[in-house]
C-alpha cells in the first residue's frame, strides 16, 4: 500500500490550515454528553437547535431527509427535526436483564439508512459452553460474538423478518447505499477489517455470505474499529491503532462491484495518513460531509472537523487540516447529512411574574440581562449576565458572518454569571448570548461590542 503516515499534532507545518468546507444546508446531529439530549448543528458550529429535552439518549444518525435515529437505554427513537418521536421500539438484542441471565447485549451503533427506511446495529453475543466429555472448569469456553443486525426504522423487526436480518461477525455499519452497508471490526481473525453486506442478496442478511473487501495492516496497525465512507465510494475514514488511539483516512482506487470465490475484484486501499493523539486517547467514529470534502468526528473535548484532500488519483495531503478544531464542544456521536438546521423556536417566556400591589397587574421580570464589562483585544469581550434560573450560557462573537469568539458557562442557580469571549479582531462585534434554562426553551439576545 502506497501510503503517508500523519501525527496531526506534530506535523502542523506540513501543510496550510484550511477550514473545512461547510455547505450551508448541511447539518451534524450529535448528543450532548452533558445533558444527554440530542442536538443539530452547522458544521462551523455557529448555530445549533436542541431536538430532544428529556435526556438519556447516547447516540444519533439521520437519514437524507432529516428523520433521525437516537439510541435511548436499549430503544430506538425515530425522530422528527422538532423532537417529535414518530416511533420507539426495541430489537432483538433489546435485553434489559441483568447477566448472566441475558446473552445479548444491544442495539449499539445505530445508522439509518439514507432513505430513513432501515436501520442497522451492532450487537453482542456472550455466553458459556462446556464439552460435556470432559471435567469443569477447564472444558467451560466463553463464546464471545459480535454482529450487525437490521430493522425497519419505524418498528420491532424479527432477524426472520425476509430482507433484513443479521450479519454476524462485523460490527460498527456504515450505509454505502440504501441496500449496502459496510462493517468492520471483526469479533475473530484472521477475518479481513471491513467487508460489504447487500442487504437484498437473500444471503448477507442472515449471515451466510462473506464479501470480503480490504484490511488496514500499514505500519502493523492493530485493528479498524467504526468507519464512514464518501457517498461517491473514492474516500475511506475510520478509527485505528491501539484502543482506537488514531484516525486513518484512505483513497479507494477502485470500489468493488464483483466478487470471486469471497474476495473482492479490486484493489486494495490506499492509506494515506492518519491523526494521532486525540483528547482523551481514543478517536470516537468518523463522518463524511455529503460532498465528501471534509469529516467530522468526537474526541475527549468535542466534535472536531477536518478538511479532506479531494484525492484526484493518489493520497496527498494537500487541502486537509492538520490540527482539526474543536467546532462543538461535550458533542459525542456525530453524524453529518445534508439537511438543514430547522430554524429556531419561537421563544418562550419563562420567567416568574410578580403583582403590582397598585394596579393589580402581573409585571414579567427581565428574564436576560446582558452587561458589557469590558471589551480589548487582548483582554477579550467580558461580559456580566443576570439570569433567573440554573441552566447553560452561551455567546458567540461575530465579524460580519465569521465567529471570531466563543464562550460558555453552566449556571447553577439565579443571579449573575461572567463569560469571557477571547477574540481574534477589533472593532464592532455583534455578540449572541444564548440561554438555556433547565427544562425551558432557549432565550437569546444579541449587542454590539466595541473591542479596542
Amino acid at each position: 500500500m502506497k501510503r503517508m503516515t500523519w501525527a496531526a499534532l506534530s506535523a502542523a507545518l506540513l501543510v496550510p490550515a484550511i477550514a473545512a468546507p461547510m455547505a450551508s444546508a448541511d447539518s451534524i446531529a450529535y448528543v450532548n454528553k452533558t445533558d444527554g439530549n440530542v442536538y443539530l448543528s452547522t458544521p462551523d458550529g455557529s448555530r445549533q437547535y436542541q431536538v430532544t429535552t428529556t435526556g438519556g439518549y447516547s447516540d444519533v444518525s439521520q437519514a437524507d431527509d432529516g428523520t433521525m435515529i437516537a439510541l435511548k437505554g436499549v430503544r430506538l427513537n425515530k425522530l422528527a427535526r422538532d423532537g417529535t418521536v414518530l416511533a420507539d421500539f426495541d430489537t432483538p438484542v433489546s435485553d434489559t436483564r441483568d447477566a448472566p441471565a441475558k446473552t445479548f447485549y444491544g442495539p449499539f451503533d445505530p445508522a439509518i439508512s439514507p432513505d430513513g427506511t432501515k436501520v442497522a446495529y451492532t450487537y453482542y453475543y456472550m455466553t458459556q459452553s462446556q464439552n460435556p466429555g470432559c471435567f469443569p472448569p477447564t472444558c467451560v469456553v466463553a463464546i464471545n460474538e459480535a454482529g450487525t443486525g437490521y430493522s425497519y426504522s419505524d418498528r420491532q423487526t424479527s432477524w426472520q423478518e425476509p430482507g433484513l436480518g443479521y450479519h454476524s461477525g462485523w460490527r460498527h455499519p456504515s450505509w454505502v447505499d440504501n441496500d449496502m452497508t459496510m462493517i468492520s471490526n471483526p469479533s475473530h481473525l484472521p477475518n479481513r477489517d471491513i467487508i460489504l453486506d447487500r442487504i437484498s442478496d437473500g444471503g448477507n442478511g442472515h449471515g451466510n455470505m462473506v464479501m470480503n473487501w480490504t484490511s488496514d495492516t500499514a505500519e502493523n496497525n492493530p485493528h479498524v474499529s467504526g468507519g464512514d465512507i464518501t457517498r461517491d465510494k473514492r474516500k475511506l475514514a475510520y478509527q485505528s491503532g491501539e484502543n482506537d488511539s488514531t484516525l486513518t483516512v484512505s483513497y479507494v482506487p477502485a470500489f468493488p462491484t464483483a466478487w470471486k470465490d469471497g474476495d473482492p475484484n479490486t484493489d486494495e486501499i490506499r492509506v494515506c495518513y492518519r491523526y494521532s493523539n486525540p483528547a482523551g486517547g481514543a478517536f470516537g467514529v468518523p463522518t463524511f460531509s455529503p460532498d465528501g470534502g471534509a469529516i467530522a468526528y468526537h474526541a475527549g473535548d468535542g466534535i472536531h472537523v477536518a478538511a479532506v484532500p479531494a484525492f484526484g488519483g493518489d493520497c496527498t495531503l494537500d487541502g486537509a487540516t492538520p490540527a482539526p478544531p474543536v467546532v462543538i464542544p461535550n458533542g459525542v456521536e456525530p453524524d453529518w447529512g445534508p439537511a438543514d438546521v430547522p430554524a429556531a423556536r419561537p421563544a418562550a417566556n419563562t420567567t416568574p411574574t410578580t403583582t403590582n400591589p397598585t394596579t393589580k397587574t402581573n409585571t414579567t421580570k427581565p428574564s436576560l440581562s446582558v452587561k458589557v464589562l469590558a471589551a480589548t483585544r487582548r483582554a477579550g469581550i467580558k461580559l456580566s449576565v443576570k439570569v433567573t434560573g440554573k441552566g447553560k450560557l452561551s455567546a458567540t462573537a461575530k465579524s460580519g458572518t465569521k465567529t471570531v469568539g466563543k464562550a460558555s458557562a453552566t449556571v447553577k442557580k439565579p443571579g449573575t454569571a461572567s463569560l469571557r469571549l477571547k477574540v481574534s479582531r477589533k472593532g464592532k462585534l455583534a455578540v449572541k448570548i444564548t440561554w438555556r434554562p433547565t427544562g425551558g426553551t432557549a432565550i437569546t439576545k444579541t449587542i454590539t461590542a466595541k473591542v479596542n
